[in-house]
């Protein structure tokens, strides 16, 4: 696994999948800090979001070294997945059209998912589950399409929002549903810091 620090600030989005989103961004809308540049890395990111085990991180890494090309495409396509997740939640969240072309990655990311699964029961219904056994290099794009899909039907997707700054995601859960930034510290205080560097010139 490659040395990155996931920390808290690394998980603000208050799901998976929108954490997932936010393994690109930038101090602006300019989406051009990769924050994924492995497959390794994406399995570390993985583990900090506590979406994989410490067993399955293991299965993960020796799966990767020993499939280099396979790892490299699927790190490919899970770049182009997460850059189809953030437009087609962009999107909703401004109220804009969305991609045909993203709704149709999301839809067979998830039927694709569902086909890897099993169903699990748990004390309050069930769940689909992805085992790495099963899926393989495909687990993490399985398991956050999967959680995707769960943000979309539930009560809370109204209040998914998009950084007033930057473009990283998040589920609005403040009292007020008046959240404006990802970070108050990082992209609210530059906010508040450009804002008065532009008072201060008239």
């Amino acid at each position: 696994m490659e040395n990155q620090a996931w920390g808290a600030n690394s998980f603000v989005g208050g799901s998976l999948c929108l954490d997932f989103a936010n393994t690109q961004g930038g101090r602006d809308k300019t989406r051009d800090d990769e924050r994924l540049p492995s497959y390794l890395a994406a399995i570390g990111w993985a583990h900090g979001a506590n979406m994989v085990s410490e067993d399955e991180v293991r299965l993960l890494q020796a799966v990767a070294l020993q499939k280099p090309v396979e790892t490299a495409r699927s790190l490919q396509q899970l770049r182009l997945f997460r850059e189809s997740l953030y437009r087609l939640f962009s999107a909703l969240v401004s109220n804009q059209a969305i991609d045909p072309a993203d709704e149709e990655c999301l839809r067979r990311a998830v039927a694709e998912a569902v086909n890897l699964a099993n169903l699990q029961r748990h004390p309050d219904g069930c769940d689909w589950s992805v085992e790495v056994e099963d899926a393989g290099l495909n687990t993490l794009s399985s398991r956050i399409a999967l959680d995707a899909q769960r943000l979309l039907l539930s009560s809370e997707m109204p209040y998914v929002r998009e950084c007033e700054r930057c473009t990283w995601l998040f589920v609005d859960r403040s009292k007020n549903k008046r959240r404006r930034w990802c970070k108050t510290e990082t992209c609210g205080n530059r906010a508040r810091a450009a804002r008065h560097y532009q008072l201060k010139k008239i």
